[in-house]
């Protein structure tokens, strides 16, 4: 871990906020690194809770690279606003005043190479003193890449899709700048992992580093655009990579592509899934609020019928559509 942190952990903190913080420090990113110090210059904690929800905050400031100075600042906003103006105004724009006219409408802070956006709006603070289990850490892999300039390495995370582009991004870029390299084939992977177990040994997967990044970046993306009005994504998720019996990254990213292919029921819903069965069969509606029917016990049983298999959590009832429409098919034939 950065020596620059100890200064972190000495703050004033409970046992469990320590153990947070030198986990989530251990495999800051090079991108939330440069981040996290505008955060302690801006609000300088004073405990460890302070600087936990400064942590947890980091995604509510914008990082701009390259932008060392006002100059290439005004630069990067013309880049980035993709305005198609002559070369000729170009060549007679004040770049450095409108560096200066971007920090005024994004107030900001120069570090080295970048510039740092502080949040729009006055940030709420997400860690109370009692909820550390529940605060939100988007990631979904993190990759140590070591260079010969640099052989302790560098962490980033994926995704970073605020400027996915053939797989580069802030977090890539910011990496590669502080390993001293131009390219990902320049480097050699020293640690990987996966929000998700399933994804098994990451390093035991992957010699080429862009191909890890590719693949962690479509994952990322994937889950980014999660089918719209499934609930309960996660633990559906979760059950059908159970049920294909992932064991590699890959095989995750090709589960969550193609989440759609099985029906799910939630253990938790089962006197619905019951009861919406029984009005279907003709059942009086004021029988089955009469609590006359196990609605539980026919929908366990009614699952097991169709296919069904619960996974291991005994929360997620699940099984392929096509053998849903297979069965359907058959009931038809029959009669």
């Amino acid at each position: 871990m950065n020596k620059e942190y100890d200064e972190i952990l000495c703050l004033p903190h409970t046992e469990a906020e320590r153990k947070w913080l030198e986990e989530r420090l251990e495999t800051l990113s090079e991108r939330e690194s440069i981040m996290f110090a505008v955060a302690r210059q801006q609000h300088p904690p004073g405990t460890a809770a302070g600087a936990i929800n400064l942590l947890a905050l980091l995604e509510d400031y914008e990082i701009y690279y390259p932008a060392s100075s006002y100059e290439s600042l005004g630069r990067f906003y013309l880049d980035e606003a993709e305005l198609e103006l002559p070369e000729l105004v170009l060549e007679h724009t004040d770049m450095e005043s409108l560096g200066f006219a971007f920090e005024d409408d994004h107030p900001g802070l120069f570090v080295g190479d970048c510039y740092v956006e502080y949040p729009h709006v006055p940030m709420e603070a997400p860690y109370s003193g009692t909820n550390l289990a529940s605060l939100e850490d988007d990631w979904i892999v993190k990759v140590k890449l070591a260079s010969p300039h640099k052989p302790e390495g560098v962490w980033l995370r994926l995704p970073d899709c605020s400027k996915i582009d053939d797989y580069t991004s802030d977090e890539v870029a910011l990496a590669l700048r502080a390993l001293g390299v131009d390219e990902l084939n320049q480097c050699t992977i020293l640690d990987a992992r996966c929000v998700f177990p399933e994804a098994g040994n990451l390093t035991e997967q992957y010699d080429d580093p862009e191909e890890l990044i590719r693949d962690g970046s479509d994952l990322g993306c994937l889950l980014g655009a999660r089918p719209a009005g499934m609930k309960s994504y996660e633990r559906k998720l979760a059950a059908a990579m159970e049920f294909e019996g992932c064991a590699t990254l890959k095989d995750v990213i090709t589960c969550a592509d193609e989440i759609r292919k099985y029906s799910f029921v939630l253990s938790d819903k089962l006197e619905e899934y019951a009861r919406s069965k029984l009005l279907k069969a003709g059942a009086p509606e004021a029988l089955i609020d009469a609590g006359l029917f196990d609605l539980k016990g026919f929908a366990r049983a009614s699952l097991e019928q169709n296919g069904y298999c619960l996974d291991r959590s005994e929360s997620v009832y699940l099984k392929l559509r096509q053998q849903e429409q297979e069965l359907t098919q058959g009931a038809m034939t029959m009669q």
